[in-house]
């Protein structure tokens, strides 16, 4: 018969509590406790594991980001920019595709967010300028013509970045068309006074500033109030309001009629429907950009598009 172990503790009501326990008893526990601190550490292990892979897949899409700057995967698609009232292409927007050596092509969505979170919008944001001027040695647009890359409210507060870009434009300036630089209202500037010095300077050289995404996001009318911007662009979500009851369509008056009041240029974005343009034009807003003229296209296609127009 295995050896017993009695504990004995006096308890505040005048009982006695009286704990046995024989060597059997003291072995199951000992076990339990094994089993408990091996699950532990298996679920430790686990853990530790999953953290080192979900930093081995971010270290894996930075690295295939910076690859794909380093072999030029990263290449513009052109969205082209009509106006309705003369049905001339007067500008374009250059949005960036992800073009991997297999062939697949991936929109901005899908990794534009990781290129900003590993700072590489700043090479990439320069290869597209660059590919973008290159592209246009190949063809003659109107005087008026522009074309708009996107950047972000940090880009545009910093003013070495800014003259980088300015330096490239100045490389091949006589074949280049009139640059603006589109940026979202979505996203927070930091310094607004830093931002509003390099724009000015900016617009001083003669680069356009458009506010996309206008309505949407942190700045509100504070940023047209403040910062030297010459566009803006209407966010589809306000487009889709013509022709229904929703309650956005107050917003879109709104902006045109602020568009009006400030003299600003503005452009609708995400037009589809012919019933969208016919409301726009009643409102004198005929600079049009959207799916109902043309989706954004390589510049092998947008080359041909353009020929459809008198400049050549």
């Amino acid at each position: 018969m295995s050896k017993l172990y009695s504990f004995k503790y006096k308890l505040d009501n005048g009982y006695t509590l009286v704990i046995s326990i024989n060597e059997k008893g003291i072995n199951n526990i000992k076990k339990e406790y094994l089993y408990i601190f091996i699950l532990l550490g298996i679920i430790c292990f686990l853990l530790c594991l999953a953290f080192s892979l979900n930093h081995d897949k971010n270290k894996s899409i930075q690295q295939l980001i910076q690859q794909g700057l380093n072999k030029g995967e990263f290449i513009p698609y052109y969205q082209p920019i009509i106006n309705s009232k003369t049905q001339q292409l007067v500008g374009c927007e250059v949005l960036v595709r992800w073009k991997r050596c297999n062939g697949e092509i991936f929109p901005p969505y899908l990794f534009i967010k990781n290129v900003e979170n590993c700072h590489l919008i700043y090479p990439m944001t320069k290869s597209i300028l660059q590919q973008v001027l290159t592209d246009f040695t190949q063809v003659q647009v109107d005087d008026n013509f522009c074309a708009s890359i996107n950047v972000t409210p940090q880009q545009l507060e910093n003013p070495q970045f800014m003259a980088e870009c300015i330096n490239i434009i100045e490389s091949q300036k006589t074949h280049c068309p009139n640059i603006a630089l589109e940026v979202t209202e979505r996203m927070k500037f930091t310094d607004i006074d830093k931002a509003k010095s390099v724009m000015t300077h900016l617009s001083d050289y003669g680069i356009k500033l458009k506010l996309d995404d206008a309505g949407t996001g942190f700045g509100g009318f504070s940023y047209l109030q403040t910062l030297p911007l010459d566009t803006i662009k209407i966010d589809k979500m306000f487009i889709d309001t013509i022709g229904t009851n929703d309650m956005k369509r107050d917003i879109l008056k709104a902006i045109i009629n602020f568009g009006h009041e400030t003299n600003l240029e503005m452009i609708a974005e995400g037009v589809e429907t012919q019933q969208q343009v016919d409301y726009l034009a009643k409102k004198n807003v005929h600079i049009i950009q959207g799916y109902l003229y043309a989706q954004p296209m390589p510049f092998c296609k947008f080359k041909r598009y353009i020929k459809q127009f008198s400049y050549n």
